[in-house]
């Protein structure tokens, strides 16, 4: 039997991190119908709401981005939804921030900047989140 090829090994510490997630405009609407502004405010930033005018599809997206990020930082202990923000960068492109404690988990965990991709279509969202740790191998 031939050894292990080494170029497959990794360490899953320096392995990229991903996370994906899915959203239902319809589920928004919902929650906006039943919570209202107690909704909006707990969970998307004033700039988020801002910039995606509030539109159903794009809290969608928004809201996936965010469950995404979450799986990039393997956790929610303590994080708030509005501590992972997701705006619109200068060329249009969503760009993450993080703050609070997520900003303090992604620190701890050495953790590059945070790349996200967003699309919506049909009342559905789909958000893909990167990162890769920055840490060096000793």
């Amino acid at each position: 039997m031939a050894p292990p090829d080494s170029r497959f090994e990794h360490d899953s510490a320096y392995a990229p991190r991903i996370g994906c997630d899915l959203a239902e405009a319809a589920s928004i609407v919902e929650s906006i119908q039943v919570f209202g502004e107690r909704y909006l405010a707990r969970v998307y930033t004033d700039t988020e709401r801002h910039q995606s005018q509030e539109a159903p599809d794009r809290l969608a997206a928004r809201f996936a981005g965010k469950e995404a990020v979450l799986k990039v930082l393997r956790t929610t202990a303590g994080i708030s939804f509005r501590d992972v923000e997701i705006i619109d960068g200068a060329d249009g492109a969503p760009q993450v921030r993080l703050h609070r404690q997520a900003r303090t988990v992604a620190h701890t965990q050495q953790l590059g900047p945070i790349g996200l991709s967003l699309s919506h279509e049909r009342g559905m969202a789909l958000a893909t989140a990167i990162s890769l740790p920055t840490h060096e191998k000793s």
